[in-house]
This record gives structure tokens, sequence and C-alpha cells, in this order.
């Protein structure tokens, strides 16, 4: 068949493909080879009818790509007559997918398939019997090079470099080193903002409603469209995300996600219990205790806010607890008024005079499972005020005396736990060498044949077990002691920041949030014809006082 006669036959399809697995330094891979070799053979057996279909930089692992796909519709349209390919790893390198095309695609659109370095041809089932073990083969190479990538990747991952595409918001990639990341001057004090407006006691939805006002972009990449809504689309989620991100600390997530199989396509998310976290991998846009006092506000229940069912705002949201169950008080409010002995019934009372704290375990199971421990809300919030303007007082009187004070009562719940945890430390710390001393002494006893194997393995494991118990237990003991040693900048945090709520009148969330841990409500009590409750606080960075 000659050039001419050929013109209006189907057109043979010679199809290239390289990847980045397959290395751009190997010159006989290239496209450029690949193109010269199918057109010397597609010429050499008559066929000069010929169209190109390329792929450069796709993986062979599955068959989503441009050109293979552009190449399968013109098959189905009935323009292809023949299929050529360098070899059957060009094709694919999932042995599933390449026998199906083999086997029943070309056959049943009539198309001869030749690969060209196997010796494979359709037409005259040449080396056809055995394709199926080669492309096994081919699969079995793509799965070694997908193993050997993602090791290179895990590795270079726990060395706490950054491997993932599009860096979080506020921070870039370092131009010296592509894989380690640096503040970006311009997003930064977006990421700032937000978690200052957390630890301020901001709900992730009044968060993003405030950005969002205010046109805050959520990307890096600056917005075409002036107009384009998405470019400022804070959400909820979105906020939630961002504030639960511990790269914004300083830190480095190994792997948040898993893939199930090399061509599943699909992924699971790592339990975040799980997570591997490397610290002090890159500069913090917030400090690390910042980030886990917004995890602490945000492991919080959520507030009630205006408009519900309550109409007074809970400002102690997520603050209150029982003092026997440990549960989160739960805030109510009286729908039908009390008469007021103070008041006639022409005043209207406040919306904080009929709204109370109740133990959420009591409000569910009743009273065999706890007591109400019921609070008035303005009773709660003259007891909290009283105690946070006392304090402030004495931070600015008599700072020195407030000091050793606190330093006091620290020491006195710290001071004996840290010498005792000192010793344990030094205990495991001798235990641990002893074992491997032994190690050492039960291998030689082995190798001499005093001790048999089996009983040498029960030995070993046993000892493993106890010595990576140990060296848990000593990390816990390290943390506990570094957390005791900041005890004197915690101290001087603490009364620098209560000498500037001296001389308020009310209370509101924002400086709830940043001076109070926790309030610990007791059970109402009679005695002597009086009723009393405790009400215990805790601040941030001294506990209860």
């Amino acid at each position: 068949m000659n050039r001419k006669n050929q013109s209006n036959a189907k057109i043979t399809a010679l199809y290239c493909r390289l990847s980045l697995e397959d290395g751009r330094d190997n010159e006989s891979m290239s496209i450029s080879n690949q193109k010269v070799m199918l057109r010397d053979y597609a010429e050499s057996i008559g066929l000069y009818n010929y169209e190109y279909y390329i792929d450069d930089g796709f993986t062979g692992r599955n068959v989503n790509r441009p050109a293979f796909q552009k190449m399968v519709a013109d098959i189905e349209e009935g323009r292809v007559g023949c299929v050529i390919t360098k070899d059957l790893s060009r094709l694919s390198r999932n042995y599933i997918e390449a026998g199906s095309y083999i086997e029943i695609f070309f056959p049943r659109h009539n198309v001869r398939y030749i690969a060209v370095t196997d010796g494979v041809d359709s037409l005259t089932r040449k080396d056809m019997d055995i394709t199926p073990f080669k492309n096994i083969l081919n699969d079995m190479y793509s799965r070694d090079i997908s193993k050997k990538v993602l090791a290179g990747r895990m590795a270079l991952s726990r060395q706490g470099k950054f491997c993932g595409g599009q860096p979080p918001l506020g921070l870039m990639r370092d131009p010296n080193d592509h894989g380690h990341l640096i503040i970006d001057p311009e997003t930064a004090p977006i990421i700032r903002r937000i978690f200052d407006m957390a630890l301020n006691g901001w709900g992730c939805l009044k968060i993003a409603k405030q950005l969002m006002t205010e046109k805050v972009p959520i990307s890096h990449v600056k917005s075409d469209t002036k107009m384009d809504v998405n470019y400022y689309s804070w959400g909820s989620s979105r906020i939630s995300a961002l504030l639960r991100n511990p790269t914004y600390k300083g830190s480095h997530v190994v792997c948040k996600t898993h893939q199930i199989g090399i061509r599943s396509g699909t992924c699971y998310r790592v339990p975040k219990e799980e997570l591997e976290i490397i610290d002090n991998c890159h500069e913090a846009i917030v400090t690390p205790e910042e980030w886990q006092r917004v995890q602490e506000i945000m492991d919080r229940r959520p507030p009630i806010y205006e408009g519900a069912s309550c109409p007074f705002y809970n400002l102690f949201h997520g603050l209150v607890y029982c003092e026997d169950c440990g549960k989160s008080m739960q805030l109510r409010y009286e729908k039908v008024g009390r008469t007021d002995v103070n008041r006639t019934t022409k005043q209207k009372r406040e919306p904080i005079d009929k709204s109370f704290y109740t133990c959420q375990t009591y409000n569910r199971l009743g009273k065999n499972a706890c007591t109400s421990h019921k609070i008035e809300a303005r009773d709660l919030c003259q007891i909290v005020l009283t105690d946070i303007l006392e304090l402030a007082s004495d931070a600015i009187k008599d700072p020195e005396e407030l000091y050793s004070r606190l330093a006091e009562k620290l020491m006195k719940r710290g001071a004996v736990n840290v010498t005792a945890l000192q010793r344990e430390y030094a205990r495991l710390s001798d235990r641990n060498k002893e074992i491997d001393d032994t190690f050492v002494s039960l291998y030689n006893d082995k190798a001499k044949g005093i001790l048999s194997e089996s009983r040498f393995v029960k030995l070993t494991e046993a000892m493993e077990n106890e010595q990576k118990a140990n060296t848990a237990r000593m990390h816990e003991i390290h943390a506990s002691i570094q957390e005791t040693s900041g005890q004197d900048e915690d101290i001087h945090s603490f009364i620098s920041m209560i000498r500037e709520y001296a001389e308020i009148t009310e209370l509101d969330e924002i400086l709830l949030n940043r001076l109070i841990k926790k309030i610990i409500i007791g059970d109402n009590k009679e005695e002597d014809g009086r009723k009393t409750q405790t009400v215990r606080i805790q601040y941030n960075f001294v506990g209860e006082i």
C-alpha cells in the first residue's frame, strides 16, 4: 500500500509517554527518542499515515492522561487502526488496565497493538502469551518506584521539611531551602489577628463574619476579579481548621493522610491522636502556649447567643464546671418570672436576673446522678468581678507581696512533686542502663550456648517492653519538670495582665478568656440556717488563688 492510497485509511497512533519516575536524564526514554523509534518502525512496516499522541510528565500507574484519553476517543470514533508504543510500560504500568486494553478494548475496536522493544504484535499474536507476565513485571516496577518515592518524601518530612503543595496562609517557602517555611510578611498578620480574636473568646463563625465584612483575602494568590466573592469567603470550618493547625506554632505534621492503595485514589485521614508532629521546625506566628490556649477555648461548648432560647448572653460559656461530676454547667432561663420582693410587679426584670447555671449531669440524668449546683448568673458575675478587682488592686498596690503569695502557693503545689519526679527520672534512667548491660550479657550467653534461642527471645522482649515504658515515662517527667520551671515567668505574666483590669465595672468575654481557665461551682449547702456555696476560680498561668 502506497502513501497516496493510505491517505484516507485509518491512522496509526504513535503513543509516547514519559513520567518523572522514568528519569529525565535517561536519553533512551526521552520523548524525542520515542518519536524517532516509533516513526521509523511504523514506516518500516508500511504505516505512513500516523499521528503522535504524547503525554510528557504523566505517570503510567493510571490512564488519566490527556493524550491517552484523546487516543481512546479517536479509537471509539473509528479513526485509529493501529497503536504503537515503545514498550508495554509506555501504555500502562498497571497490569489490570494494560491487560483490559490489549485483550478487550483494542480487539473490540479492531485496533492492532504493537509494543516495539517487547516484540508484541496483536496481528501476528507474536509474544502475546507472555504479555500478561510482562505487564505484571511493569506493575511491580511501578509499585517499587512508588514505595521508594514515598519513603523519600517521608524521610524528608520526618526531618521537618515541608513536602506539601501550597504552604498554609501566613507562611511561604524559603527561597534558599524549598522544604523550609518562613513567615509571609503580607499574610502572617491575618493569622496573628485570627488567633488574637480566638484568644479573646471569639467563636469561629463570628471571626469569619468579621473577616468577610472587612474583605480580608483567604489566599496567597490575588484574585483577578475585584468583585470575586470567593476570594473573601471565610467560613467557620475554614477558621476552625486554621486554628487547629499546629504549623502556626512552628511545628510540622509529618503526614495528615495515608493512601489506602497505590492506585486506589482514596486516602484516609490520620486520627488526631496518631499524628506525628515535630516541634520547632520553622519560625512560629503564635507561641506554643497561645496555640494550646486556643485549643482549650475551642474544645469548650459553643456559646448561646442572643436570639436563642436564652436572651442572656452567656459570658461564661465553657468556663463553668460542676465540682462533683466535673461536667460543664448549662445556662438556663426562667421563662415565667418570679415575684421579686425588692421590686414591684410593674418593674421588668433584666435577662440576667432570670438566668442561672445548673449541672449538665443533673439536667440530663436527674438527682440520682448529681445535684443541681444551681447558681444565679448575676451572683456569679458579681463574685468573679469582685475577685478580679481585688487581685488587680493587690497587683497595683504591692506587686511584690502578690508575687510572693502566688509563688508560695505554686511552690506548695509543685515543689515536692518536682523533687520526687527528679528522683523517679534518675531511677528510670539507671534502670535503662542496667537493661542495656543485661542485653549484652544475654547475647554472650546465647552465643556460648548457655541460653537457648527461645529463652533469649522471651527475656529480651520483656526487657525491651520495660525499657520502652521507662522511656515514655521519662518523657512525661521531663515535660512536667519543664512546665514547673516556667512558673516564675507565668506569675509575672499574670500580675502584668491583671493590673489592666483594676477599674472595670462589668465583665466581658474577652477579659474572662484572657484571665480565667475554669470556674468550679460547689453544691448548695445549709448550715445553721445559712445557705452557702463555694466558687473556685482557676486563673490562667497561676491556677486557683
